[in-house]
Formats: structure tokens, C-alpha cells, sequence
């Protein structure tokens, strides 16, 4: 995302993304986007300008701008989120035990009313614990499936 978004994105990027969204809405595809960093203007601008089906990753401070619940509330029916779960802080230095936990709260805050899709911020680091891997798709396949039982 481009650190401001007007009008430079507006001019050089919105355009592109309109045109494609609207093509693949009109074709019952899906879309999503990928930017890593503060997006939060990109998912405002796209929520509200946009045929846009889904974003990622939702990328928590430093690095990112988005919290999870403020996102949901405010765009959670007009866009599918994916992510907000820590790359480095919970997936890499983490215990299975806090991957688990902080699962659990993105789910809590992103999953009500579907349009959630449980993720790290952006990547899993090769150093990562597979345990802590596990850890995620656990809490997944025990409380990520509508109506959510957590």
C-alpha cells in the first residue's frame, strides 16, 4: 500500500482495481488482494469502492495498521478478511499454548457473522515450530467452521 493513498493510488492503482473486481464479480469469480504493511485505507477504499471479494493479510502494528475487531465492525459485511494472526511475535517466537490463544481471539473478533478466514499476518518463517503450525490448524478445525462454538 502506498503510504498515501491520495490521490496517488487513487490515480495510479484504483482505476486497475475497480476494472478487475468488477470483471470478476461480473464472472462469479472471487478476488482477493495481498498487501503487506498498513492497509487499512486499502481495505476501507476497497470495501467502499470496490467489487473486491477478500483481502490480506490484516497485518497488526508495527507493521501493520489493522485491528482485527475495529476492521470487521467497520467493513466485515461488505469484504472477507483473512488474517491478523502474528507472523513473528506468535507464529515464530511463540508457543503452541499463545498460538493457540491468540487463534482463538482472531476468531472471536473476526469470525462473527462469517467473512473471516483464519491466517497469519503474511507468511509462516521456515524457522517456525511446526508445532506452532499445528497449533493453528487445531484451533481451525476444533472452532472455524459457522455457527462458531467458541
Amino acid at each position: 500500500m502506498i503510504s498515501n493513498p491520495e490521490p496517488i493510488f487513487r490515480q495510479l492503482a484504483l482505476p486497475t482495481l475497480k476494472a478487475t473486481t468488477a470483471i470478476c464479480k461480473q464472472a462469479g469469480i472471487p478476488s482477493q488482494i495481498h498487501c503487506c504493511g498498513h492497509e487499512y485505507d486499502l481495505v476501507r477504499i476497497s470495501a467502499e469502492e470496490t467489487d473486491l471479494s477478500s483481502i490480506n493479510p490484516l497485518e497488526v502494528r508495527p507493521m501493520g495498521d489493522c485491528d482485527l475487531r475495529q476492521v470487521k465492525a467497520e467493513f466485515g459485511s461488505a469484504i472477507s478478511l483473512m488474517g491478523n494472526l502474528h507472523t513473528t511475535d506468535v507464529m515464530l517466537r511463540g508457543t503452541p499454548e499463545a498460538v493457540r490463544t491468540e487463534a482463538l481471539e482472531c476468531l472471536k473478533k473476526g469470525a462473527p457473522s462469517m467473512r473471516y478466514v483464519m491466517s497469519n499476518d503474511c507468511a509462516v518463517p521456515r524457522e517456525t515450530n511446526p508445532a506452532n503450525v499445528k497449533a493453528m490448524r487445531d484451533v481451525v478445525r476444533e472452532f472455524g467452521y459457522y455457527p462458531l462454538k467458541i
